[in-house]
């Protein structure tokens, strides 16, 4: 108990102290580790937590010390399924200064073109810490829904012979998964 609350205060104390200079105008990347946990439902009624994890990579221009806008790319499977999530997305970040303490705003809006298909919306908070001149530490966490769709079918069965059965596609299915993120990444 006495080393958790010892490495939660050194953390915490890092994050305070840790100062990241202001991005430059002009070009700025990131290369970032994602993360995801969610919950599917069982056949017998409780629910299962699904991880997801991947990598992510975002360019764009940074307009002024405070807005970045760019595009990015990013693939995540899930660990125990065969789930995957490739979004192609527009980004939006905002890098705030006050003092030593400089924390950040990322808001992503795309779509997922794996599962068939959705809407991929992914807005995080978190902290920059200063690796040197132009690289940065990003850690973040969030929200993140993920859009998919199923392809339903009806099963009928032919009542005079008990194995004959009728398989007929009703349509898709549209649903969106809510995924509690947490990213760690550099930006250059």
């Amino acid at each position: 108990m006495q080393k958790s609350i010892l490495t939660l205060s050194l953390i915490l104390l890092t994050a305070v102290s840790a100062f990241a200079g202001s991005p430059q105008r002009g070009y700025r990347g990131f290369a970032e580790w994602d993360n995801g946990i969610t919950s599917y439902p069982q056949v017998e009624g409780s629910r299962k937590t699904v991880w997801f994890t991947g990598v992510s990579t975002s360019h764009g221009y940074q307009l002024n010390p405070n807005l970045f806008v760019g595009a990015g790319l990013m693939v995540e499977k899930s660990t125990q399924f065969c789930f995957w999530t490739l979004p192609v997305f527009a980004q939006v970040r905002t890098d705030q200064t006050w003092g030593k303490f400089t924390p950040l705003g990322d808001l992503r809006i795309g779509y997922n073109c794996c599962d068939g298909g959705g809407i991929y919306f992914s807005p995080t908070v978190g902290y920059r810490f200063n690796w040197g001149r132009r690289m940065n530490l990003n850690l973040g966490i969030g929200l993140t829904l993920r859009g998919s769709s199923i392809k339903q079918y009806n099963i009928e069965y032919d009542p005079d012979d008990n194995e004959m059965a009728y398989i007929s596609y009703i349509g898709k299915k549209h649903q969106t998964k809510a995924m509690f993120t947490i990213r760690v990444g550099i930006d250059f």
